[in-house]
């Protein structure tokens, strides 16, 4: 079966290429993916990972995500042209004639006749064979959801790139696929529309209570990166508030990943609840500590603050600030702690020594050499000491003892006590 597109033409360096577009119909039936070349020989192991088609990946994300989403896009899918005779370009101008000031802009306009009828082997997937894959389970109707029927119509942009040998196409794949952007958590938490955890946790940081200047002068929040500096003027980092907001709505029993499998958002009235209970949590610190609620307005009260000898400074590192809302979820608990309220939990947490240098940290939070660690467990633990120094023996006693096993198993030593707990009122 052929087909027919329009076209503009263009060159790069050494290659000539085409931009056109086609429906995924005609994409999933025309071009192949470089997974099932069988003369693509002598790969390297870098070539071999690249190359590798990740089906679950494909089957469990890509594919429902075009066959639920409404709003469902995707960039432009890269295809290598293996030979001269699969493709044919008829410049538009061989079929009308314009004036003088188009002339120069038709000649790279026109037609290309796809006849590719050897079963997608003369057209290759070079970028986006993951894309292209999925593209394919819908339109076989492998995959269910509510617009799958309409993805056989979808127009998908393309590029086709003609290289006279396999080395060529081979080296081109390797540079695409190095030299793609890395999508990282952080990118992630700012652009994603179906966690709604991330979608809370953008709003709480552009509140007024994390940004009472406006996000573009001195907000709480550092939102470009999920790591902080010793320097740095900001409270915390948008991936730790991201952190606080789960914890928050686990506490509340919200569920903010109830549309993911459709792509999409939860219900906007889950969010606003996981985001008003959130927002309590965090005036609570404000309101309860003179020291913070100086940070809000001066950053240089922050970078104080930071230093190791500070009764706060491991709350202004992003996993100590997970473990203070950690604790607060931890003494809200009825079974556990029973404290009556965030504001209580807050208050009470804020006389525990939350200092880098505090025994009660090292080997838990702290290491040897003054670092702190950022594994889920040693955090989980962290929040759990921080729960028993704020309220001592009104913890369960069940619970008390798990507590003092994982720090004996932390530890490495069956003498390890529970610290004498602060607790005042």
């Amino acid at each position: 079966m052929s087909v027919t597109v329009p076209v503009i033409t263009a060159r790069m360096g050494s290659r000539d290429y085409y931009i056109t577009k086609m429906t995924a119909f005609e994409l999933s039936g025309q071009v192949g993916i470089a997974s099932e070349l069988t003369d693509w020989n002598a790969l390297t192991l870098e070539e071999l990972y690249q190359r590798d088609l990740n089906r679950k990946r494909v089957e469990d994300e890509i594919a429902p995500y075009l066959a639920n989403a409404k709003d469902r896009f995707f960039g432009s899918i890269i295809v290598w042209i293996l030979g001269d005779e699969v493709v044919t370009f008829e410049p538009v101008g061989e079929f009308v004639s314009v004036s003088a000031a188009y002339s120069r802009a038709a000649k790279s306009l026109g037609f290309l006749i796809i006849d590719n009828s050897q079963q997608r082997s003369g057209l290759v997937a070079l970028d986006g064979q993951h894309r292209l894959a999925a593209l394919r389970e819908v339109v076989q109707g492998n995959t269910d959801g509510e617009f799958r029927g309409a993805v056989c119509t979808d127009e998908i942009a393309v590029i086709f790139v003609r290289d006279a040998d396999v080395r060529g196409a081979r080296d081109l794949f390797t540079v695409l696929n190095r030299s793609a952007r890395k999508v990282s958590k952080n990118d992630v938490l700012i652009m994603g529309e179906v966690d709604g955890a991330a979608i809370v946790a953008r709003r709480l940081t552009s509140s007024s209570l994390l940004a009472p200047n406006g996000l573009g002068n001195r907000p709480l929040v550092k939102w470009e990166s999920n790591t902080i500096n010793q320097k740095d003027s900001q409270l915390t980092t948008l991936n730790a508030v991201y952190e606080v907001v789960k914890k928050v709505a686990n506490h509340h029993q919200i569920d903010l990943l109830s549309g993911e499998e459709s792509g999409t958002p939860p219900p906007q009235a889950d969010m606003n609840r996981a985001y008003d209970a959130v927002l309590g949590w965090l005036t609570a610190l404000f309101e309860e500590s003179a020291d913070f609620s100086a940070m809000r307005t001066d950053s240089e009260a922050i970078v104080e603050a930071r230093k190791k000898e500070s009764p706060y400074s491991l709350v202004l590192r992003p996993v100590g600030f997970q473990a203070f809302f950690g604790a607060v979820s931890v003494l809200l608990e009825p079974a556990v702690c029973g404290v009556a309220s965030p504001v209580e939990a807050v208050r009470r947490l804020l006389q525990v020594d939350w200092s880098l240098g505090s025994r009660s940290w090292t080997g838990i939070m702290v290491n040897a050499k003054g670092n702190v660690t950022n594994r889920a467990s040693d955090v989980a633990l962290a929040a759990d000491l921080a729960a028993w120094l704020a309220v001592g023996e009104a913890m369960d006693s069940n619970y008390r003892d798990g507590l003092r096993d994982r720090l004996r198993h932390q530890m490495n030593s069956d003498d390890v006590e529970l610290p004498i707990p602060r607790v005042n009122g």
